[in-house]
């Protein structure tokens, strides 16, 4: 009974992990049209265009602090049977030899963010077995959860998003709140004549 509740819970984590993952694809999307929106309103008091500064991460996929050798023990698995210089020999058609590759990017792509979920997926699509790495994963994808679940909240969080989903004379008062965080507030006296 104890294994049945562990694989369940373990199997919602999985499933909380996608869901996320899908919410911040589509808040990343939104975001960015917060920004261009933000740009176009705000960019008469900055000397150049509001954009995403180096370091700046706030768009980028989160990086998870899952530890690197367990990681790179499933991609060394999943290479095997999709790295390119593998598939050389096989007789294999061009679709399936590109899908193969896609998915060694997609691996790399996730061991340079740690992202355990992802190359359990990979590894499960491949039918590869990792229950020698990691027989319960279930504190990896908390670890992803909690991730996932701040990167949602820290694009939700910025000058960008807030100002953009603010309506009406709320969005006049946000900006001049903005305006007078980032100390351009004279400007916005000036653009209103009050100076």
């Amino acid at each position: 009974m104890n294994d049945k509740l562990q694989e369940l819970k373990r199997k919602r984590l999985e499933q909380q992990v996608l869901y996320l993952k899908s919410e911040l694809e589509e808040t990343q999307w939104v975001f960015q049209s917060c920004l261009r929106d933000f740009d176009i309103e705000f960019r008469t008091y900055f000397k150049e265009p509001t954009k995403q500064e180096k370091g700046d991460n706030t768009a980028d996929s989160p990086e998870y602090d899952i530890p690197i050798e367990d990681v790179n023990s499933v991609f060394k698995k999943i290479a095997k049977h999709t790295h390119p210089d593998k598939l050389i020999n096989k007789n294999i058609s061009d679709e399936e030899y590109d899908a193969k590759v896609n998915m060694y990017k997609e691996a790399q792509r996730s061991v340079k963010n740690r992202d355990w979920s992802k190359v359990v997926e990979i590894a499960k699509e491949l039918g590869i077995d990792i229950s020698d790495i990691k027989n319960d994963d279930s504190e990896y994808l908390k670890e992803s959860v909690k991730r996932l679940t701040n990167k949602i909240k820290q694009l939700k969080m910025t000058y960008a998003w807030k100002w953009s989903h603010s309506e009406g004379t709320d969005r006049e008062v946000f900006k001049g709140m903005i305006l007078q965080s980032l100390g351009l507030q004279q400007e916005q006296e000036k653009e209103n004549g009050n100076s």
